[in-house]
């Protein structure tokens, strides 16, 4: 029996919803997810008039998965970096696509997770929707541009203590400082009802409007994207990443 897509599209008239397909471990990312939701978003940002992206199960997105490499074939630098772009595309799509698009967060969202959520246009939370971005406490570095959209969204001082602390930040604290447009008891009832307005409304104008908010406040975007792979690869290269990651990983399984 072959295994179920890492993620599902569907389409509701002029509303895709793209849902990450991996519940059984929080639809926590790997080289199959994240190469089936670049598509996906490729797709249907295309024709949509707005799109959702939400996690099925019990969460959003768990970041990492802890029991893979995002390097599967070589575990080489190389191949790691490639993994690190297309984390990167997700934020470049989402962020450039002529249509808006709806994260819709319950439970976990995590590293790479969170800056999927975060990439969107409206982020809809749930009373469940827990973040936090743990790379920097356990020797990596985030990768999908968080660094330069996370202080326009919170600050740059509150911004640091997310991403240097790794702490957990619930849904009430969420909403307050910035990480979601609103809160909601069914946060993917309510990512479709946002789409649904939004849908039929001028396309050329949500899109050029977006564009322009977009450009004012992330100009430097991709010289930032750069910045952070070059990052990653040097803090994924240490000894010191290897013995915090193993530490991360053989805690968490005993925690589960």
């Amino acid at each position: 029996m072959n295994p179920p897509p890492p993620v599902l599209t569907e389409r509701d008239g002029d509303v895709a919803v793209i849902t990450l397909n991996r519940p059984e471990v929080l639809n926590a990312l790997n080289v199959s997810l994240l190469t089936a939701l670049v598509d996906a978003l490729r797709a249907e940002t295309v024709s949509a008039g707005a799109v959702v992206v939400q996690g099925a199960g019990r969460a959003f997105c768990a970041g990492e998965d802890l029991t893979e490499t995002l390097a599967p074939r070589t575990g080489s630098a190389e191949e790691l970096r490639v993994a690190f772009v297309q984390l990167q595309e997700i934020t470049r799509v989402m962020t450039a696509a002529r249509c808006p698009v709806i994260s819709a967060v319950h439970g976990y969202a995590v590293g790479g997770g969170a800056e999927i959520a975060l990439a969107a246009d409206f982020v809809i939370g749930g009373p469940s929707a827990r973040m936090k971005f743990p790379e920097a406490v356990i020797g990596h570095a985030p990768t999908g541009g968080i660094t330069g959209r996370l202080p326009l969204m919170v600050g740059t001082l509150r911004a640091k203590d997310l991403l240097l602390t790794g702490r957990w930040v619930d849904a009430v604290e969420g909403h307050a400082i910035g990480l979601y447009t609103e809160l909601a008891e069914d946060p993917k009832s309510r990512a479709v009802e946002v789409a649904q307005t939004l849908a039929d409304k001028p396309r050329r104008s949500m899109s050029s409007v977006k564009q322009a908010v977009e450009l004012a406040a992330h100009a430097n975007q991709e010289l930032n994207l750069r910045m952070e792979i070059d990052m990653a690869s040097y803090c994924f290269a240490s000894v010191e990443n290897a013995e915090s990651f193993a530490a991360f990983r053989d805690r968490d399984r005993s925690r589960a």
